[in-house]
């Protein structure tokens, strides 16, 4: 019997409304709300001052790459779920899948694009350049992680698919949650913990709706797998 996936299960159809709750509400728990961990604490202690809450941010700010690392190991909690939604049963590759797709884009160059934007464009407005680095950001880990995602099913058509759509629906979603807090007169750069409460909020719907597109991918990939490995 193929290892990832059962007969019975591969025959059944793709059930697209369960699929895609499943994955928006798994990816809002273990990818959106860890991502912006730091923000929600700071907003968190704007709210109700503790000297715990306190102690979590300064130690965040002074070690950057415990963030992503939070992400990281949280991804493996996502990896599972998805496996359960999926049906794909070694859920352990997923994982490897995720946490190199997210390491990867926070070491490209990517990751750093509002660092290169100032270097030619040092007047550029901060809320552009805040733009452009978070579109950079989210726009890179999605599509590493849907190449990933495609390599561990041996599938190029996959990896592709998974790797542009995911992104471009985070990317598109991270645009409108920006330009609709700017119809509130929120944007980075007016102060009032803008930053904090745009990118929580942009990091949470890119999120729900990546997580949701590429649960969506990934489980009709795993099923078309299935088919094409008989018994």
């Amino acid at each position: 019997m193929n290892s990832f996936m059962t007969t019975d299960a591969a025959q059944k159809p793709l059930n697209y409304f369960r699929v895609a709750w499943l994955s928006a509400l798994a990816a809002a728990l273990c990818l959106g709300l860890p991502a912006g961990l730091l923000l929600w604490l700071i907003l968190f202690q704007q709210i109700h001052h503790s000297p715990v809450v306190k102690s979590l941010i300064d130690i965040l700010q002074a070690n950057g790459l415990y963030s992503i690392y939070i992400v990281v190991i949280s991804s493996i909690i996502w990896s599972y779920l998805l496996g359960r939604i999926s049906g794909y049963h070694p859920w352990w590759w997923i994982a490897v899948a995720s946490a190199l797709g997210i390491l990867a884009a926070w070491f490209s160059p990517l990751a750093n694009v509002d660092g290169i934007l100032y270097d030619y464009r040092p007047s550029l407005p901060i809320h552009l350049n805040y733009a452009a680095a978070m579109v950079g950001l989210i726009g890179g880990v999605t599509l590493f992680v849907g190449l990933a995602y495609g390599l561990i099913l041996r599938n190029i058509k996959a990896a592709l698919m998974m790797a542009f759509t995911t992104s471009l629906v985070s990317v598109l979603t991270l645009l409108l949650t920006i330009a609709l807090f700017d119809q509130f007169g929120i944007h980075v750069g007016t102060g009032n913990f803008a930053m904090s409460k745009v990118t929580v909020a942009g990091l949470l719907a890119s999120a729900i709706m990546g997580g949701m597109v590429l649960g969506i991918e990934f489980s009709r990939f795993v099923r078309e797998k299935r088919r094409q490995s008989p018994l």
